[in-house]
């Protein structure tokens, strides 16, 4: 199925939103709000990220032009797996970085947000798999992360490393293997290259998955490796 409508990304999300309106209660609607007024700050500030060279030109134009902002000049066509997927796995996390309820809460917005967008046929049948996919797993996910990223950062609070260390590295990090009480990483931008174990409590390394990303300063001391300091943990 190809998409040809023409409206804009805003005329379609104040559309979602009225519909919403009317089924919810004004407690549950309030949350719908909030995720799309998320979701339509990452689009007006980062959605041009996605743009291909001509689009990127009539974007510059209108924007300079006219001050119109990216929801107001694209359609259906840039609310794809690619914009809702970074909007949720990135901005969420570095960005907005909220509660564990307004992550839930997003991310059954989102998930909501796709199947209707599928039904009045404003994304495809393949888009909405890979959509569907994406949001389910990280719906998931994000309570999750933004947990674990409170979790480490208490941690390494209470828990300065004082001894020595031998060499220190900081970088963003893949999880490559997990045991109970120790993660081994892989440097995200120098692959290959991995160090372990890094030691963390049980009841954190628990909580995290193999594949997840984080930024963490970590030192060596003796045999295994410490966090100097931490950032967000990233699905």
């Amino acid at each position: 199925m190809k998409i040809t409508i023409s409206k804009s990304i805003h005329e379609i999300l104040e559309e979602f939103l009225t519909e919403q309106q009317v089924r919810l209660s004004s407690k549950t609607y309030l949350g719908y709000e909030e995720a799309i007024s998320f979701f339509r700050m990452y689009l007006n500030n980062f959605g041009h990220q996605h743009l291909n060279r001509a689009e990127t030109k009539r974007y510059e134009k209108l924007e300079a032009s006219e001050n119109k902002q990216f929801w107001e000049i694209f359609g259906p066509e840039h609310l794809s797996s690619s914009e809702i997927s970074d909007f949720l796995a990135d901005f969420m996390v570095r960005k907005v970085a909220g509660s564990r309820t307004l992550m839930e809460t997003t991310g059954r917005v989102m998930y909501k947000l796709v199947k209707w967008l599928h039904e009045k046929g404003y994304m495809s049948d393949t888009e909405y798999g890979e959509a569907a996919k994406n949001v389910k797993e990280l719906k998931a996910d994000l309570p999750a992360v933004g947990e674990l990223t409170d979790l480490i950062f208490d941690y390494v609070e209470r828990h300065p490393v004082e001894s020595q260390y031998t060499s220190n590295l900081d970088a963003y990090f893949k999880i490559v293997k997990i045991e109970p009480g120790k993660l081994w990483l892989e440097d995200y931008l120098e692959s290959g290259k991995c160090i372990g174990p890094v030691i963390l409590p049980e009841e954190i390394s628990s909580k995290c998955k193999v594949g997840w990303t984080t930024s963490l300063w970590v030192a060596k001391t003796g045999k295994v490796w410490r966090i100097l300091e931490s950032g967000n943990m990233y699905p």
